[in-house]
């Protein structure tokens, strides 16, 4: 069956902005998602859910004209695109997690990070306030010099906070799985994504070599490699 697309989903605090330097250098047409709570999307006082951002996603997919498509997660969008394939795995014809989240089944983003000294969560309209600048420089985005990372700061958003409290149902939607690691991520180290591939069992694991938010920091080369999967998809 034909791939008529490829839509990308973004991961905490960022936007579909985020795919923007990626989008034209794909070979494969491209839409760039944005999930409850920011961009096209605003928070609206409903908890944002991972079914609202699965609806992002076959929205999008929808008005974009794509009947199947490659599904490209990064960071905490591996939540979504891991249940837009439960749900709709005749929609997607391959997984990519680039740099993403990919707890065991149940397990939401506080316990992945914290275990048992995971906070609670009282409110879950709240959102997460955005990371702090020497932080986020850190852990997302060490590859970037000064100017281009205060371009991308300057765009993020708290994150909703209905989406680390909420974990994913599993992995067995039969659709093939590339994951794609980052050498020098700082939001997900080594271990941990170890860890997670051990569950999520993909096809094909792929090493790059950049910081975490690697769409801003070598989207060549991603983009390269994400039209690979499609070509082979």
């Amino acid at each position: 069956m034909a791939v008529d697309g490829m839509v990308l989903v973004h991961g905490g605090m960022h936007g579909g902005w985020c795919w923007e330097d990626v989008i034209p250098l794909l070979d494969t047409p491209g839409v760039a998602v944005d999930l409850p709570g920011r961009g096209t999307r605003p928070l609206d006082g409903r908890p944002v859910t991972l079914a609202r951002c699965v609806d992002a996603v076959i929205e999008d997919a929808d008005a974009a004209g794509f009947g199947r498509f490659v599904l490209v997660g990064h960071s905490m969008g591996g939540l979504t695109i891991t249940e837009t394939a439960n749900r709709f795995p005749e929609r997607v014809a391959a997984l990519v997690y680039v740099a993403a989240l990919a707890p065991p089944p149940g397990c939401t983003v506080f316990q992945l990070y914290f275990q048992d000294d995971a906070p609670p969560i009282d409110d879950l309209t709240a959102v997460q306030p955005v990371m702090a600048r020497e932080q986020a420089w850190l852990q997302f985005a060490a590859d970037l010099d000064e100017v281009a990372f205060d371009r991308m700061y300057a765009r993020c958003v708290p994150e909703p906070i209905g989406l680390f409290a909420e974990g994913v149902t599993g992995y067995g939607s039969g659709v093939p799985a590339t994951y794609i690691r980052c050498t020098r991520d700082g939001a997900v180290p080594a271990e941990l994504t170890d860890m997670m591939l051990t569950h999520l069992a993909p096809g094909r694991v792929i090493e790059l070599d950049a910081d975490h938010d690697v769409m801003l920091s070598n989207p060549s080369g991603l983009a390269a490699i994400l039209d690979q999967i499609a070509r082979d998809a």
